[in-house]
């Protein structure tokens, strides 16, 4: 089923729903929303050992409610719907991050908690990766605060979170890597991830291999996925002045210390966790992946450790392969076949045009109009008679119009009264003859109106008139946009002479003291004639 259409039709999706027995249930949840928020169309999510615990009921993450909640935290898609806040991740953006309630169709994700997936990467192997980077390059850098050179121990190293762990050190500049296992089929993982030194801790004494591996000196940095009674081993692998993170802890929480041992060797014990930081924590903490970790990924020195991919009606089956300790890598949920149509697509005309920057009126009488602007406290208006734009054309045919113009300025906004002087025909024209006098048009202005054209006629807009005053600086197109009266869009090009001219005028306007209403001026102004010109700033002094 194409994702989009049954969003839009059933307004309902799958889900992974924990709290309600030993195992997940897959059920037809509401279709999530949130001001604010970037809805995702999940592709991939990883299975991480804390959505174990949370089935359990011994984990619950600082965003998570009470009661039956909608699994997962680590996913990889595509936004389907974009965000204010994010204007870096429009529609269709392939995006990986963390965020809870992953493992469904659709989920909301914070702006600051996504990041773009490279292209380099599929959704099942991008979805390998968020947990894993945000983990261990807070721990690493941010909490324990390596440097280039240092040697750095990764104990658990062949759960998919330390394999990062490992490419991390590397790409970061570790002077020695060593990592470790309790399985010898899986010493060749921890190698191939980039370690230099591989040690199986079921079989070696992981102190002797440290120490031997750094010059007698231990390890500056030992980052800890395992804790449990081994924890006990790491002072005396760790270098005097060096630093334990203790990140997971896949053997237990307890643990007996030698604190003698930490304090002969001036050792930092730092404990660190996700579960109880707020979204803003979390949003340093990505942010904190932007200058080395993201480049990172995207040239292929950090990548994927993909175990295996299931479909989300074997989610079960996933989670007793990373409950069996079974896996090297990651362990990944599908939710691809709920995606089948076209990716979501950003809105080609959203924010296309800027800003307003004019207001424009079709009127019968200028003059009376100029006057009535002036004393609510517009002005002054410079009045420009008998226009004759180059190069007109209306719906595709040459025509002959002249028209009256007076321009002032409200702030930054610029009004434009517009007055036709013969019956050639126009839409100023047109709107006459339907009765209409007012607001006739909304102008935005372009330094690259070429640019702007063309991505109007591309996204299927008419011309429905356009022409040019004042030479190649001065092209202007009005669109057929009108849905009521006074909706017509135009773009026009503010260059050359037209843009002194209204930047004059905008001058004018901020230090007008009402005096002068009107100001008759030469029409040769906006075409950038020097004399015109000079003539004008004379004026203003």
């Amino acid at each position: 089923m194409n994702s989009t259409t049954h969003a839009a039709t059933s307004a309902t999706m799958r889900a992974l729903v924990g709290g309600k027995g030993p195992d997940w249930s897959l059920e037809e949840t509401v279709l999530p929303a949130q001001l604010g928020a970037v809805r995702v169309e999940v592709h991939a999510a990883g299975l991480n050992r804390a959505d174990l615990y949370a089935l359990q009921g011994t984990y619950t993450a600082n965003a998570q409610g009470q009661g039956p909640f909608t699994a997962g935290m680590e996913v990889a898609g595509v936004v389907e719907t974009g965000s204010p806040l994010a204007p870096h991740l429009p529609a269709g953006t392939r995006v990986m991050g963390i965020t809870v309630g992953a493992f469904a169709d659709y989920v909301l994700c914070h702006p600051r908690l996504l990041v773009p997936i490279p292209d380099r990467l599929g959704f099942e192997e991008a979805a390998t990766l968020p947990v894993g980077l945000v983990t261990e390059h807070d721990a690493l850098v941010t909490q324990a605060g390596f440097t280039a050179g240092q040697s750095v121990l990764i104990v658990g190293g062949t759960s998919a979170i330390g394999l990062i762990g490992v490419q991390m050190a590397k790409a970061l500049g570790a002077g020695t890597v060593i990592a470790t296992t309790t399985s010898e089929t899986k010493r060749a993982a921890l190698l191939d991830a980039g370690a230099d030194v591989a040690v199986n801790t079921a079989t070696e004494d992981l102190a002797a291999a440290v120490l031997a591996a750094t010059d007698g000196r231990g390890a500056d940095v030992t980052l800890d996925h395992v804790g449990g009674a081994s924890f006990a081993e790491l002072p005396q692998a760790t270098a005097i002045g060096g630093t334990v993170v203790s990140i997971g802890r896949l053997a237990g929480a307890a643990t007996t210390l030698d604190l003698d041992t930490v304090a002969f060797r001036r050792q930092r014990l730092i404990g660190t966790t996700f579960s109880i930081r707020t979204r803003a924590e979390l949003g340093d903490v990505v942010a904190a992946l932007g200058e080395q970790v993201l480049p990172a990924v995207a040239d292929g020195r950090i990548g994927p450790r993909l175990d295996s991919v299931h479909p989300v009606s074997r989610a079960a089956q996933a989670a007793r392969r990373l409950r069996d300790n079974a896996a090297t890598g990651k362990v990944v949920l599908s939710f691809a076949d709920a995606h089948t149509g076209p990716p979501p697509a950003a809105d080609p005309v959203a924010g296309m045009f800027g800003g307003i920057a004019q207001i424009g009126y079709v009127v019968r009488d200028i003059t009376t109009s100029m006057e009535h602007f002036a004393r609510v406290g517009i002005g002054p208006w410079f009045h420009l008679e008998g226009v004759r734009p180059e190069n007109f054309t209306y719906r595709g045919h040459p025509s002959d119009m002249v028209m009256d113009v007076a321009v002032a300025n409200s702030g930054d906004t610029q009004i434009e009264l517009i007055t036709p002087v013969n019956d050639a025909p126009s839409m100023y024209r047109d709107f006459l003859a339907a009765g209409h006098e007012g607001v006739q048009h909304i102008a935005y202005w372009t330094d690259d109106y070429q640019a702007l054209y063309d991505r109007a006629r591309a996204a299927g807009f008419t011309v429905a008139q356009e022409g040019r005053i004042g030479g190649a600086d001065g092209r202007f197109a009005y669109l057929e946009t009108e849905h009521h009266p006074g909706t017509v869009i135009e773009i026009s090009d503010v260059g050359g002479g037209k843009k002194l001219v209204f930047d004059l005028i905008r001058l004018a306007a901020a230090n007008w003291d009402g005096t002068q209403p009107v100001q008759r001026i030469d029409a040769r102004l906006v075409g950038g004639d020097s004399t015109a010109l000079t003539e004008l700033m004379e004026a203003f002094g």
